[in-house]
């Protein structure tokens, strides 16, 4: 399920920078042949065209689109609730997830102690220092009951 998001959450991302670097095009045409061409006349007669003209959209079609994003989003809150159920009552899961905490603990201290690694990581902030880091979403995992994370 999380393959399908990213892959389309990608393909999205893809499909608007497809189209503004389209747009970016256009208007770059657009300009060039503006400043080659004569300035227009302007006729007071001509009726003034409607610049935002409403587009056809079939009505059954997004009805069909809400109503498949409608039973994607219930079906999404479904599988994160019995996925929190899980975390919460299933005592074999809690232990791994001890486990796997002072494992990745382990790995945390390995990759600190690597300098070339550290020398990456700061060259990276030294060119995009203004961006924000945007945390990836986990499953929701209840906090560990000990209260250490």
């Amino acid at each position: 399920m999380a393959k399908h998001v990213k892959s389309m959450s990608l393909a999205v991302l893809i499909g608007c920078a497809l189209a503004s670097g389209c747009v970016a095009e256009e208007k770059k045409a657009d300009s060039r042949a503006a400043e080659n061409a004569p300035a227009p006349a302007i006729d007071q007669a001509a009726p003034v065209k409607n610049v935002f003209q409403p587009s056809a959209i079939d009505p059954a079609l997004v009805r069909q689109s809400m109503q498949a994003r409608s039973e994607y989003e219930e079906m999404n809150r479904k599988i994160m609730a019995r996925t929190s159920k899980l975390y919460e009552e299933n005592t074999e899961i809690k232990e791994m997830q001890a486990k796997m905490r002072e494992l990745q603990k382990q790995i945390d201290a390995l990759l600190a102690e690597d300098e070339e690694l550290a020398g990456l990581k700061k060259k990276f902030q030294s060119i995009a220092p203004e961006i924000p880091s945007i945390p990836r979403k986990m499953p929701a995992a209840p906090p560990p009951a000990d209260g250490k994370k």
